[in-house]
């Protein structure tokens, strides 16, 4: 006999199998009115949701705020966590650059839609027949966060991640809405932050501008994911190698030292042997669709990703990265890839002065006759740097 024969209630019967299906943790939260619409509000009124558009549409807000707009008659909402790899690869990362861990292996929404699809099928036909339920896992407008925190999965840290006592933040959340009532009495998670700020110190680009409040136009996982287009100039050297997402905020939480290996292998970072920073730069449209087939990385689109490259690589320094961001100059198809390539060539020639006549025709050429002005501007304010500036000192008197 097993525990769910033991216990018939839906709740615990939904429990045991969101268990046994790989979600690490799940929790049951009645849909009421939640804190965390307000604190959204006030953010989507802040202008901190940068160009994500979508967030601020009033449909979707109205949404969020009422989930029965989602699922007609929508009482309760099932939470599910699932962990993905803590680990870093050190090796990996100086090859290829730093993706953020939850991104390193296959997309985890597929993973969730198989999963919580599962769970969904479970509960309409075996744990509350006759009732109707609908799956979500960073696919519409539903408050993950404010609903796993009134669920009792965790409480909301200073970075605005949830946050548990025993796994820390690396793991991904996923709902139910189900149209029918759980027992699920009001959680009130402590906040278990107290004074620790390593958060909001390590964020180079400051975009934790205050406790549980994250702008993401300073955001990096904002500035290379979500953003489209040209990365304001000022932020660039603190992007540093993260050509996807940010973990700085998660690495230093001390929470974080209780998390618990992966169960899902799928969720394991991509080895990627035998590629490289300057090797994603040859990357066409095809070959970039096959490299991260079925990869979230493929969200920032060709342009997008290689662009992060170019700052990397501008940010390493290293003088080895000028032909491959040279070629990047002259010959891709795309403007913005073009453009960052100016600014990396610019930061190499600033570290190395050396180097500035040999990269200096590619930028003298890119500030002329680009088709871009956003190009033709990057290489202009790249030859401006003192690498590239002849000395107007006098020259000695002859002898």
């Amino acid at each position: 006999m097993t525990a769910a024969d033991r216990d018939p209630r839906p709740e615990h019967r939904i429990r045991e199998r969101a268990l046994a299906l790989g979600f690490e943790a799940c929790g049951f939260a009645r849909l009421e009115p939640i804190e965390a619409m307000r604190h959204y509000e006030a953010w989507i009124a802040a202008g901190m949701h940068g160009g994500m558009d979508w967030l601020a549409q009033t449909d979707a807000r109205a949404r969020r705020a009422d989930p029965a707009r989602v699922l007609a008659g929508a009482a309760s909402v099932v939470c599910v966590a699932l962990h993905h790899d803590p680990s870093r690869d050190a090796l990996r990362d100086a090859r290829v650059g730093r993706i953020a861990r939850y991104a390193a292996g296959d997309d985890y929404h597929a993973l969730m839609k198989e999963k919580l699809g599962q769970l969904e099928r479970f509960v309409m036909d075996e744990a509350l027949p006759g009732s109707h339920a609908l799956w979500y896992s960073d696919t519409g407008a539903i408050l993950e966060r404010g609903w796993a925190e009134r669920a009792g999965l965790g409480w909301t840290g200073k970075h605005s991640g949830l946050l548990t006592i025993d796994r820390g933040s690396w793991f991904l959340l996923g709902e139910l809405l189900v149209d029918a009532e759980l027992d699920a009495p009001p959680a009130a998670p402590r906040d278990h932050c107290g004074t620790c700020v390593r958060c909001l110190e390590v964020c180079p680009t400051g975009a934790i501008v205050a406790p549980y409040q994250v702008d993401a136009r300073r955001c990096i996982s904002y500035l290379t994911i979500e953003h489209r287009g040209v990365v304001p100039r000022e932020l660039r050297a603190a992007i540093g190698d993260w050509i996807f997402g940010c973990d700085l905020c998660q690495e230093v939480c001390p929470w974080n030292r209780f998390a618990t290996p992966a169960r899902e292998a799928r969720l394991l970072a991509r080895p990627l042997e035998g590629w490289s920073l300057e090797r994603f730069l040859s990357l066409d449209e095809a070959g970039f669709a096959a490299l991260f087939a079925g990869s979230p990385v493929r969200r920032t689109g060709r342009d997008g990703f290689l662009r992060n490259v170019c700052i990397a690589l501008g940010n390493r320094g290293e003088a080895a990265a000028a032909p491959a961001l040279e070629r990047a100059l002259r010959a891709d198809p795309d403007w913005l890839v073009r453009a960052h390539a100016a600014w990396a060539l610019g930061a190499l020639a600033a570290a190395h002065p050396a180097l500035a006549s040999k990269v200096e025709p590619a930028l003298g050429e890119a500030r002329s006759f680009d088709p871009s002005a956003a190009v033709r501007e990057e290489a202009g304010v790249a030859l401006a740097q003192p690498s590239f500036v002849p000395s107007t000192q006098p020259s000695p008197p002859s002898t």
